[in-house]
């Protein structure tokens, strides 16, 4: 795992990838937020929950991310920071959830990337790894089935 590095977003490049999942907000905030709750549905550890200040880890596979909390509103946004696939600098992501009734669209949006082939093969990248990670939550929350197992 690399330390975070210096520059924040210096790029023009974003993504919005989003789901609806049929479920109250809290179940997905903490689905979403709780290290424990994370662990069993995509990643294979992960290090201090996303709702609380300071740095996080998480871990799948042969990668591990470290990531900076920077805003939380709890059930409603979540901002942090964390270092962009094969580029030299920092990224932002966003998770908004808008609660509707019985369900929850939650929408996850990222920039930061500089307009370049690095910067585009990253960005491509975590939006990838997004949508999986909105498909593997939106099964966990709906059906508590985790594709990990």
């Amino acid at each position: 795992m690399n330390p975070l590095h210096d520059r924040s977003c210096p790029g023009k490049l974003k993504f919005t990838v989003g789901i609806v999942i049929k479920s109250d907000v809290r179940t997905v905030w903490n689905n979403v937020c709780k290290a424990e709750q994370v662990r069993k549905y995509f990643t294979s550890d992960a290090r201090r929950d996303l709702d609380s200040s300071g740095d996080v880890l998480w871990i799948w596979g042969n990668e591990a991310a470290l990531i900076k909390v920077i805003e939380i509103l709890p059930e409603d946004k979540l901002v942090f920071e964390w270092n962009g696939s094969n580029v030299d600098y920092r990224i932002r992501t966003e998770f908004i959830f808008e609660k509707e009734n019985d369900k929850v669209t939650l929408k996850i949006k990222e920039k930061g990337w500089e307009e370049n082939a690095k910067g585009m093969k990253s960005a491509f990248l975590n939006c990838s790894g997004w949508t999986e990670f909105l498909s593997a939550l939106k099964v966990f929350t709906e059906y508590q089935i985790s594709y990990l197992k």
